[in-house]
């Protein structure tokens, strides 16, 4: 790593937002520019249910008016595309990955956010503090504890 430059986090904390659309059971890839470099889920199977026949991504959880909380979103590069979770999945399952040029025609929204919250390092909360921050929404709080990115 040359100087100046800094490590990309590992774990970018929790992020609050809003789309443009209802895109909460939808899959988001991400891109830099026109080039997908984060696309797979079959290695990540842990971050999801399997029960009553449905695919449910644990990384989510709905809030109060529109919000969503998320554990690995990117407002810089996240791009949803028009296959939920269970949908992808299969395809995945299915030819094993998803070719990158079969991904592309699912993009749905390559600027989704229409408010983007990221947490504040030192707060350390988890996707289960739904509660705590429906609480915050509420008292117009959110940032106080998130900085504001979009």
């Amino acid at each position: 790593m040359g100087a100046g430059c800094k490590p990309e986090a590992l774990y970018p904390g929790i992020s609050i937002y809003k789309t443009r659309g209802n895109y909460y059971e939808l899959v988001t890839i991400g891109m830099k520019g026109d080039k997908i470099f984060r696309g797979s889920y079959t290695s990540e199977r842990y971050k999801f249910d399997y029960s009553n026949n449905d695919t449910v991504y644990k990384m989510r959880a709905r809030l109060i008016d529109g919000y969503v909380l998320d554990r690995e979103s990117s407002n810089e590069y996240d791009v949803f595309l028009g296959l939920t979770f269970k949908e992808y999945m299969r395809k995945e399952t299915k030819y094993g990955y998803l070719p990158h040029d079969s991904i592309y025609k699912y993009i749905i929204d390559k600027d989704p956010y229409t408010e983007y919250y990221r947490e504040n390092r030192s707060e350390g909360f988890s996707i289960s503090d739904t509660a705590v921050i429906n609480e915050l929404i509420r008292k117009g709080e959110l940032q106080k504890y998130f900085n504001r990115e979009k």
